[in-house]
């Protein structure tokens, strides 16, 4: 099973949530945004079990093997650099 966190949860969130949700072989085991709401709203919509605000702990908690990053664009590398150095894949919709 491929662990996939989701990293941003505003609109286009939902979109990789439900392609990911099509994929077998695939979970989604958490999400996670700076915004409390955002995050639960995202959980709730796709029964996604883990939702945090601290990306470091997301990280450690729930272990992903693939990040995606769905945060504004300003954001990507940092947020990419740090998943990279801690094992995990990442896929970035748009360059950094």
């Amino acid at each position: 099973m491929l662990k996939v966190a989701i990293v941003g949860c505003g609109k286009i969130a939902d979109d990789h949530a439900s392609q990911i949700q099509r994929i077998s072989g695939c979970k989604i085991v958490a999400v996670c945004d700076t915004e409390p709401l955002m995050a639960r709203q995202l959980a709730e919509r796709f029964q996604i079990n883990e939702q945090f605000t601290d990306l470091a702990k997301m990280l450690a908690d729930a272990r992903p093997d693939v990040v995606h990053i769905t945060t504004p664009p300003e954001s990507h590398f940092k947020i990419a650099d740090f998943c990279l150095n801690r094992g995990c894949h990442v896929y970035v919709e748009k360059p950094f």
